[in-house]
């Protein structure tokens, strides 16, 4: 089976800037996770809006970032090579959100260290990441995928920068108890769900019409295919490049029953396992996104529906 990096969301990177949001973890939301036997580490957030953990890779300092867009864990062939991984190559390709693709290799890294957790025996692909490192730093040496989120019950809070580890994996029982604790604080569940391609995807409208969108923290913007945008009535920038990428102007996105009005996002040609496009970095942390992949929900909160303090 073909995996696939969404990362790079095309220029976007370079036309996000950091959000400047309030970095602290919410006491509430933290209380009641470590409660439930979650551990915490803290994110950061470079230019180009990643989300990234510091992190050890078989007693190394690493850094990744974190890639719901990403199925698997990947790490860049520079740093596998400098982390002594030992590599079997395959016939595979790891495609882009563009569609170009690159042959990768399978490791497994012996232990990942993420804050107070450790992971062991940890499968990963190996392939030419390089480009994540192009306009910022600090260097990150590949992506932390969407499998070991899973694996582990993580839940991911985009706006106040905090990734939670459940060394249990998922439970059905915190599931309920967190969409409970977050409805009392006015957020909006919305389920995810893994397509074909195993990435997280999310029903959605564009200006009333349905779509399915990739929860991709991984990527900077919020980005959509250029067909569905223009068959939706996004409305364009009139200063495209010549590979037809642009800023479009949604009047109405709808996000299961959370509606952003005006959305700005990037338009372009993507290639077909994207479909129609990327929910992205700033639209998850305008919108306080939580996102459960132990339970399998993603849950927002615009910023005007109650104060942040009640985090």
């Amino acid at each position: 089976m073909k995996e696939f990096s969404l990362g790079l969301a095309f220029v976007a990177i370079a036309l996000s800037q950091p959000l400047t949001l309030d970095a602290a973890a919410p006491a509430a939301l933290k209380t009641f996770l470590e409660h439930e036997g979650f551990g915490g580490s803290s994110l950061q957030r470079r230019f180009g809006n990643h989300l990234f953990a510091n992190t050890i890779i078989n007693g190394r300092r690493t850094a990744l970032m974190i890639d719901s867009g990403c199925p698997i864990t990947l790490i860049d062939r520079t740093s596998a090579q400098k982390l002594g991984l030992h590599m079997q190559e395959t016939k595979k390709y790891v495609g882009g959100v563009t569609g170009h693709a690159e042959r990768y290799g399978i490791s497994k890294l012996a232990t990942l260290a993420m804050g107070n957790c450790t992971f062991a025996n940890v499968p990963v692909e190996v392939a030419e990441e390089s480009q994540i490192n192009l306009i910022a730093r600090p260097h990150l040496d590949g992506l932390f995928g969407a499998h070991e989120m899973a694996k582990f019950g993580m839940i991911i809070d985009c706006a106040r920068q905090m990734i939670y580890v459940n060394p249990k994996g998922p439970s059905a029982s915190t599931t309920q108890k967190l969409a409970q604790f977050l409805a009392g604080r006015g957020f909006t569940r919305i389920p995810m769900r893994f397509n074909s391609d195993e990435h997280l995807e999310i029903d959605a409208a564009i200006n009333g019409h349905p779509v399915r969108l990739i929860v991709d923290t991984g990527s900077g913007m919020t980005l959509l295919s250029a067909p569905v945008a223009t068959a939706a009535g996004t409305s364009l920038s009139p200063n495209l490049s010549f590979h037809g990428e642009g800023i479009g102007n949604v009047q109405q996105l709808a996000l299961g029953n959370l509606v952003v009005n005006n959305a700005q996002v990037m338009v372009g040609n993507v290639a077909k396992m994207v479909g129609a496009g990327l929910l992205g970095e700033e639209y998850l942390s305008w919108n306080f996104a939580i996102v459960d992949v132990g339970g399998m929900n993603l849950y927002l909160r615009p910023p005007e529906s109650a104060p942040r303090k009640n985090r």
